[in-house]
């Protein structure tokens, strides 16, 4: 089987047209029909279904897909990097997080980063769909709190974060039970954000109503209109570790506690670039420095498999 084959027919599984597909790959159509029969008789199966002008691909054309995509990921891989190194450039960095605090900590961290890898070019997709992005090849990982099980993706949880109710007076107590944190005027994320939906659904299980003073979707203004004392808000440890919050005051929220757990996605089987493992190693050392929970066999794991 030469690479060759693998690259027309992935060309015809995405164009599911012999003549387009011909086209984009600059020979002819013949050529190209001929080069997929080839492939069809080295395997012992067709690959495509052809009804009329249609094409469709079979089950075992869906499975040569599948793996001819990741042969395909793995050699632009071994190409960008060797292409990178004999620059003298490290390459580009592709992260899929959640709206929300993850953006804000994974921009933050992108700050050092740049500092440290100034010639490495990073995206961030800040999307619902994590995984989905993952699996596409959009991105190199992702970082999210939902998670749905997918035999492609492998999965680490990263660590497990708490929420705090944070204003600007010092309370003697230090923990606050939740059912007293809904009396309080709020200044909260709006209802689509990763922090509502949980103070929102722990909210509806004890059976009180929600009516925040204000809604934002802004960190900077939900701390400032907490320092300026309008009232009193409920943040993510993520968030409150990666601000200025010095000069406020947080309490642990209990009864319920109010934890998430915070993962990071990768497709199994892929190479991790050189940018990706920096990165990584970055903000593992950074959870590790702010003493976040963290399950330590699953970092060393993730020690063990990419970094």
């Amino acid at each position: 089987m030469e690479l060759r084959h693998l690259e027309y027919f992935l060309m015809v599984s995405k164009e599911l047209h012999f003549t387009k597909a011909a086209e984009k790959l600059g020979i002819s159509q013949p050529t190209l029909s001929q080069q997929i029969k080839m492939l069809e008789k080295e395997i012992g199966y067709s690959l495509f279904n052809r009804v009329g002008k249609k094409i469709e691909l079979t089950k075992v054309g869906e499975i040569v897909q599948q793996e001819a995509l990741k042969i395909q990921g793995s050699i632009e891989n071994i190409s960008s990097q060797i292409s990178a190194f004999s620059k003298g450039d490290l390459g580009e960095l592709k992260i899929a997080v959640l709206p929300g605090e993850i953006t804000d900590l994974v921009a933050t961290l992108c700050i050092e980063f740049n500092q440290l890898y100034p010639n490495i070019k990073v995206s961030i997709e800040t999307t619902d769909q994590v995984e989905k992005a993952v699996l596409d090849n959009r991105t190199d990982f992702g970082i999210s709190f939902q998670l749905n099980q997918n035999d492609q993706l492998q999965v680490t949880k990263l660590y497990e974060e708490e929420f705090y109710l944070i204003s600007n007076q010092k309370n003697e107590e230090s923990k606050v039970a939740f059912a007293e944190v809904v009396k309080e005027p709020l200044i909260l994320f709006p209802n689509q954000h990763q922090c509502r939906k949980i103070i929102n659904k722990t909210s509806n299980e004890i059976g009180k109503k929600l009516e925040p003073i204000v809604e934002t979707s802004s960190i900077k203004s939900i701390l400032n209109l907490v320092r300026s004392g309008v009232g009193r808000s409920v943040v993510s440890r993520t968030l409150f570790e990666f601000y200025d919050t010095a000069d406020l005051y947080f309490q642990q929220i209990e009864k319920p506690t109010l934890t998430r757990g915070v993962y990071l996605v990768r497709k199994k089987d892929c190479i991790v670039n050189y940018a990706a493992r920096e990165f990584i190693k970055l903000l593992v050392s950074e959870i590790e420095k702010l003493q976040f929970h963290t399950e330590k066999d699953a970092i060393h794991s993730l020690y063990r498999s990419v970094l």
